[in-house]
């Protein structure tokens, strides 16, 4: 959570120095979001292929000291494409992380448990993406943006610490080690033949696609559209904080109750729905209360259900691989919907982009709610 909470504060002030401080645009915006994106795309199969060799729990302590030595980096940044840099760079070392964290999980835990695990992991990382802004925002007006990249490069010395006091017993892999290559290529085929571990990817890719480049056109629907300052975009941020947290702890109520297939298709319509109604009503009350809490709400509905039932579908000798080629192809999409929105949003406007892409997502989840075999499909543990 501490950990979070820095990267939380860091990614906040970086968006509002770039659009606020520097007057950026959603193109500027996308250079930094897309230098995020392409380590995933290009390193997260790889990534994970090492994920499932070394120890997760040595893996992580070492990527957390190195970001804690980027995250310096941000205070000496004067320009878009400084910060693309480092964000590109630590971007690269969380390919080693977070495969390794989302793979530890269902070693430590029993499979009974997983969706209520997975939700609390979303818990407490929504607690930070409440406190994050509110703590930036002050932060910002009293100190300015120095402290908060102190603050970060800290919290992952913090969160390394932590890690470092897990009690985990690394599991011998048996059998003969094969090249990387051959060992990535194992896991896109394994997604290949798994049907639930192919129709998630598919459905989450094309999400992606439509929704990856939200957080540029949000921005500026902010800035320029219901016009509103640093505060107005904290306070959408933390209530999209809050959103997520209700989302996540509604989904752990819910486990058990509705199949995680039907939380997953729930959330893409509420979020094409919410997306639809901000470009049909421009107004700051709507987006405070849809646009923050409410597209938090549904996005909660995604991430832990959607975690579990990967979870369930893939062997631990292939989690790594299959969660970094994940990762690889979701981001792959994410990067051309950054390229695309944000080309998109400076040709024609922020409300016709807004519009067009909540269509485009009430439409998707209502094919695969129509669909019995998606239903089926995504219903099925995968076992």
């Amino acid at each position: 959570m501490v950990s979070n909470l820095g990267d939380e504060m860091a990614f906040f002030g970086l968006g509002v120095m770039v659009v606020y401080s520097w007057k950026g645009t959603a193109l500027d915006l996308s250079i930094v979001m897309a230098s995020s994106a392409l380590p995933v795309l290009l390193f997260g199969p790889f990534a994970g292929v090492f994920v499932d060799r070394w120890n997760k729990k040595f893996t992580m302590i070492s990527a957390d000291i190195i970001g804690a030595f980027l995250a310096l980096l941000f205070i000496f940044c004067t320009q878009v494409w400084h910060i693309a840099i480092v964000v590109f760079l630590l971007s690269t070392v969380s390919r080693f992380f977070y495969p390794a964290r989302v793979a530890i999980i269902p070693e430590i835990l029993e499979r009974d448990i997983l969706v209520e695990a997975n939700s609390l992991s979303q818990l407490t990382y929504m607690l930070s993406v409440i406190l994050g802004p509110a703590i930036a925002t002050s932060m910002i007006y009293l100190l300015g943006y120095f402290w908060i990249f102190i603050f970060d490069s800290l919290s992952y010395l913090f969160s390394a610490v932590m890690i470092a006091w897990m009690r985990y017993r690394p599991r011998e892999r048996g059998g003969e080690k094969k090249k990387p290559l051959r060992e990535m290529l194992d896991g896109f085929r394994y997604m290949r033949r798994n049907p639930t571990v192919k129709l998630l990817i598919a459905i989450f890719a094309t999400v992606m696609l439509f929704v990856g480049g939200l957080n540029v056109i949000f921005a500026i629907y902010i800035r320029d559209v219901v016009q509103m300052d640093i505060a107005g975009y904290g306070a959408m941020e933390i209530l999209f904080g809050i959103g997520t947290v209700a989302g996540s702890v509604s989904t752990g109520i819910l486990a058990g109750r509705i199949s995680e297939g039907r939380m997953i298709l729930g959330g893409i319509l509420g979020i094409g729905t919410i997306i639809l109604i901000l470009g049909i009503i421009p107004i700051p009350a709507v987006a405070l209360v849809l646009g923050g809490f409410l597209i938090g709400y549904f996005v909660g509905f995604l991430n832990a259900p959607s975690t579990a039932l990967l979870q369930k579908a893939v062997p631990e000798e292939y989690r790594g691989r299959v969660f970094g080629a994940q990762g690889a192809i979701i981001q792959g999409a994410m990067l051309i919907s950054i390229v695309l929105i944000g080309t998109l949003t400076s040709i024609v406007g922020v409300i016709p982009v807004i519009i067009a892409l909540g269509m485009f997502i009430v439409s998707l989840a209502a094919l695969l709610l129509s669909v019995p075999r998606f239903s089926r499909a995504l219903s099925s543990s995968g076992e």
